[in-house]
């Protein structure tokens, strides 16, 4: 019996023979080669074995990956394609109405491999299969697509009537392609060097919706919310109609943002925003190789400039309380104290209504702090300071 993990396009061809007797080698030959011919020489020998033995009703997908497809190799005008990826995001389920007044469905997915990524448009019956929850983060077999050029002129496979997906639960390869994790940031990862970039955290503040005036007379609508992980937390923007997609989404939601811009903050640090390119999933479950995700405090020794983290430890010095006066000659409150955990000590800065936060600390007692921005004090030493969010607690 052939070991389905190491089978080889010969190993292929032979189990073909073996379920139709009724083809010969020379036949299997032409048929591959007819495959290659309707493909223009896109499909390689191994994709277009496996696309006839799709046709043929046999499962191909055992076979050896180190000579599949990959994204890189699709161009608009392929047809009978089939290619394995990695699902790294899946869109709702939007119903229509055809010209003919039969009812539709669609769903669009992103995909990707070591190669690139692909936006997959799945369609009616397939569209209905795709759930996100079985579906983010697994390996997918998409069969029967067609290659055409979509939105912004990029690549979209489409699978309708005749193409097929299958989800491949036996994930063991993902050295050919990589886990869902590696097509996002944590969010102490991300750069002003960053232009575009995927992160999955949970919603840990969202604001009211505001108003603003366009140049040509008109209005728009945004909402900032914050997003942490476990490495640190950054305001997330989302403008006009993306403000709609934020209905569900509540403090602790899981949210994940595919394609965010990231800019950088008034702060110094960075934001993502969030316009009509960008896709937006509120997650009620965990996705595959997201299962321990879970916000923990980030060490003291740990934390990087430009960003807001959640640390934890004891306090070191009593808080000092004084009034200062900025650049705008304003005069405010600050609260300033030593922080130190097992890794190491540093010093934080609570303005202006933040500055309350420390009143009735004392030395030794233990807080944990969220939301302070990691910044350069003194002789470029890191400090924490507080932002509009910051809260402690003390545990």
């Amino acid at each position: 019996m052939i070991d389905v993990a190491q089978m080889t396009v010969e190993d292929l061809i032979q189990k073909v023979l073996e379920s139709r007797p009724d083809l010969t080698r020379a036949k299997i030959d032409e048929m591959i080669r007819g495959k290659i011919e309707e493909a223009k020489g896109f499909l390689t020998f191994e994709s277009a074995t496996r696309a006839v033995a799709t046709d043929l009703g046999i499962e191909p997908t055992g076979i050896s990956f180190k000579q599949r497809t990959s994204i890189k190799d699709l161009i608009s005008g392929l047809g009978d394609v089939t290619i394995l990826a990695r699902v790294v995001f899946v869109g709702p389920l939007q119903k229509f109405t055809n010209p003919d007044g039969r009812d539709g469905r669609m769903r669009h997915l992103v995909v990707a491999d070591k190669t690139g990524e692909l936006r997959v448009v799945l369609w009616d019956s397939n569209a209905d299969t795709a759930d996100p929850p079985n579906m983010l983060g697994r390996l997918a077999q998409f069969s029967h697509g067609y290659v055409r050029s979509g939105l912004s002129n990029k690549l979209e496979l489409n699978i309708g009537s005749k193409g097929s997906l299958k989800i491949i639960l036996n994930d063991l390869h993902e050295t050919e392609i990589p886990p869902l994790t590696f097509f996002h940031k944590k969010i102490n990862e991300i750069s002003k060097q960053t232009k575009t970039v995927n992160v999955i955290g949970a919603v840990a503040e969202i604001s009211g919706v505001s108003t603003f005036s366009r140049e040509d007379g008109g209005s728009g609508t945004f909402q900032k919310i914050e997003v942490e992980d476990e490495t640190g937390s950054v305001s997330v923007i989302f403008w006009n109609t993306k403000v709609q997609e934020l209905a569900d989404a509540k403090v602790g939601s899981l949210i994940q943002v595919f394609g965010a811009k990231v800019k950088e903050a008034f702060s110094g640090g960075v934001e993502l925003h969030v316009d009509s390119s960008t896709n937006v999933s509120v997650l009620n479950f965990l996705p595959f190789g997201y299962e321990g995700f879970s916000i923990k405090p980030v060490k003291i020794s740990d934390v990087k400039p430009s960003l807001k983290v959640t640390v934890e430890g004891k306090v070191a010095s009593q808080p000092l309380f004084r009034d200062v006066t900025t650049s705008k000659n304003e005069n405010i409150r600050l609260a300033s104290f030593e922080l130190e955990d097992e890794t190491e000590k540093i010093t934080v800065f609570l303005w202006r209504d933040c500055a309350a936060l420390a009143e009735g600390l004392s030395v030794n007692k233990k807080i944990r702090l969220r939301r302070v921005y990691v910044d350069y004090g003194s002789f470029g030493r890191l400090i924490l300071s507080s932002s509009s969010g910051t809260r402690l607690d003390q545990v």
